[in-house]
């Protein structure tokens, strides 16, 4: 068949407002030409994170009035149009009582509606919670099936995916229709292979309507799977563009959109863009980012996006002496643009002057509003306070977190003058409990709290070896100074912290970052780690050279105590990362709906 007839349409969709999406999918129909199918991405109408939203039926009613117009306007500019939308039988129930729904995509042409393809694969895992939504085709064929003498309930789930004929410039094309994890069924994970039951039909185009958010590396193992899914017929994927939540977690949509023909890649609609439908949009020869660069392409597009969704202009953020308020400011300067931020600086008696200066160096270079407020006399009050309470001066501990609160408190009374500011934690920090609740662990939108510390380094070195890419109009070699790249990493809140001495915070963090690494992405216990280091497999399984680990621990009683104070501090810490802001996500395994928690005690068991 003719793919240039193909018009995959990488839109962006506003969760919850079915209207201007509606808007946008008419504007699209009215610039598709004659013959062609015009092919829309999953859940285009109401989007796809409305959460309980989908409970209230007079919205999901209201969604589905849309169809109506669709299937008219298919006529009347003679084309084919697959889109999605909810589909709902109220003669059912759900298992929670209420109206039973479908995911669902149509295909109309002439104005007649064709087919409606109910989705057989309901994702339950990471932020997929389709099943309490939705209803699977396959359950429903099953229940319809069950004392049906005549034929295996195989062969009437198989039944539903015959394709339908349409003529796609002036060919009779025989089309199916697919719906995002329809097509994920790898080393049959599921009961059931949609892919093949379609497949056994020899369809000539496979439409697959999909909302898949943003992953590293899922670019290159999609890429893998459309081939092989693309022998003897032609695929062609559409996925949507923006950014969507769940209240806990900002999710960058992964774009992708791409057509296949018999393991052949044909094009790819450029990341980010929605779909012109010419050659601006469109790439012909594909190529995969490196990991930093995915990271930062897809930071830098959540912070313009999530902004713009809240209607605000500009942001405002401490500027510490951290590396990670460095990488955040960079960011934030680069996606928002230096009139808009403001840099707020709270020194203290602690902190030292190599990193006043490269702090003040990094604002010069982004050209933003520096601003500096001394946090000595703010303290001396609240530890009055303190005093007039307890009787006693506050410890060490006590004083770095009056510090750390009062740095928050001193934020948020700018607020209503600078705009809103962010949260720079990291992973490791926010994991091990090394963030004060109320203090740090505050901010609208927590930029990169899913970066692991080794990331964050890899990010800075990223920036600064792409200068004339990331910031066009600089002239300078490096944007973060190296400097700071390369210094021990400390939080200034005690004279134990003294960078000038070389001291600072109490992790090794490319041994923590590797530990909370197995941790949350590879899902290994403490056990599982106390058992490698144990049989001196570690090194391997982390990634670590044994000349580091032989150099940070004299013995492996040692390396296990390390391991074990993680796995403490990460597991009683719960209280803190479930008051955090939305974070944006990046990895398979971020905090709130990637990886879910509950507050409970440490355990260790299986030590040798």
């Amino acid at each position: 068949m003719n793919t240039n007839a193909i018009n995959l349409w990488q839109v962006q969709v506003e969760a919850g407002r079915p209207d201007l999406n509606m808007e946008k999918v008419i504007e699209q129909i009215k610039n598709t030409p004659r013959w062609w199918i015009l092919i829309l991405p999953e859940m285009v109408i109401p989007g796809y994170m409305i959460w309980d939203d989908w409970l209230y039926e007079s919205y999901i009613k209201h969604c589905r009035d849309f169809n109506d117009e669709i299937i008219r306007l298919s006529g009347e500019y003679w084309i084919t149009i697959v889109w999605w939308n909810i589909a709902f039988d109220e003669s059912k129930k759900n298992e929670d009582w209420s109206i039973r729904k479908y995911n669902g995509a149509y295909i109309a042409s002439n104005w007649k509606l064709l087919k409606t393809q109910y989705k057989t694969l309901l994702p339950n895992y990471r932020m997929f919670d389709d099943k309490r939504y939705f209803h699977s085709l396959k359950d429903l064929v099953v229940e319809e099936n069950l004392d049906n003498k005549d034929e295996s309930i195989r062969e009437k789930l198989e039944e539903e995916y015959k394709p339908v004929e349409v003529f796609i410039d002036w060919v009779k094309t025989k089309v199916s229709l697919l719906i995002c994890e329809d097509i994920w069924n790898i080393n049959d994970d599921y009961a059931v292979d949609p892919v093949e039951m379609t497949k056994k039909y020899s369809p000539d185009l496979i439409a697959v309507v999909s909302a898949s958010p943003f992953g590293l590396e899922k670019a290159k193992f999609r890429d893998k799977l459309l081939k092989i899914v693309s022998e003897d017929t032609t695929i062609a994927y559409v996925n949507p563009i923006w950014i969507q939540n769940n209240g806990k977690n900002v999710f960058n949509f992964d774009w992708g959109s791409s057509i296949y023909r018999d393991w052949e890649f044909i094009r790819w609609v450029k990341n980010y863009t929605e779909n012109k439908n010419d050659l601006e949009t469109t790439i012909t020869e594909l190529k995969h980012l490196e990991e930093p660069e995915q990271i930062f392409d897809a930071l830098i597009y959540v912070i313009k996006e999530f902004w713009k969704q809240n209607w605000w202009e500009k942001a405002m953020i401490w500027l510490s002496w951290w590396i990670d308020s460095w990488l955040v400011s960079t960011l934030l300067t680069i996606a928002l643009w230096k009139e808009n931020i403001t840099a707020i600086n709270m020194p203290s008696k602690f902190n030292w002057e190599t990193t006043k200066s490269l702090a003040h160096t990094l604002a010069n270079n982004l050209w933003i509003d520096y601003k500096i407020s001394p946090m000595d006399r703010m303290v001396e009050a609240q530890v009055q306070d303190y005093l007039d309470l307890v009787w006693e001066m506050p410890s060490s501990f006590e004083m770095e977190n009056i510090y750390a609160r009062a740095r928050g408190g001193k934020l948020s009374n700018l607020v209503a003058k600078f705009w809103p500011y962010t949260n720079n934690w990291n992973k490791d920090e926010v994991l091990t409990w090394y963030a004060t609740l109320y203090g740090d662990v505050n901010g609208v939108l927590a930029i990169i709290w899913d970066l692991h510390k080794t990331q964050v380094w890899d990010l800075c070195r990223w920036i600064n070896d792409n200068v004339e890419k990331v910031m066009p109009s600089s002239k300078l070699e490096e944007i973060i100074p190296n400097e700071m790249i390369e210094m021990k990493p400390a939080a200034e809140l005690s004279d134990e912290q003294n960078v000038d001495n070389g001291w600072g915070d109490p992790f090794d963090y490319n041994f923590l970052s590797a530990i909370e690494m197995a941790y949350y992405n590879k899902k290994q216990t403490i056990f599982d780690i106390i058992s490698k280091i144990s049989d001196d497999t570690l090194e391997n399984y982390l990634w670590l050279e044994k000349w580091y680990l032989d150099k940070l621990f004299d013995t492996k009683e040692k390396s296990i105590e390390e391991a074990k104070r993680i796995w403490r501090l990460k597991t009683i810490s719960y209280f803190k990362r479930v008051q955090c802001p939305p974070v944006i996500t990046i990895s398979r395994s971020s905090p709130w709906f990637d990886h879910r928690e509950s507050q409970n005690k440490p355990y260790f068991w299986g030590e040798n």
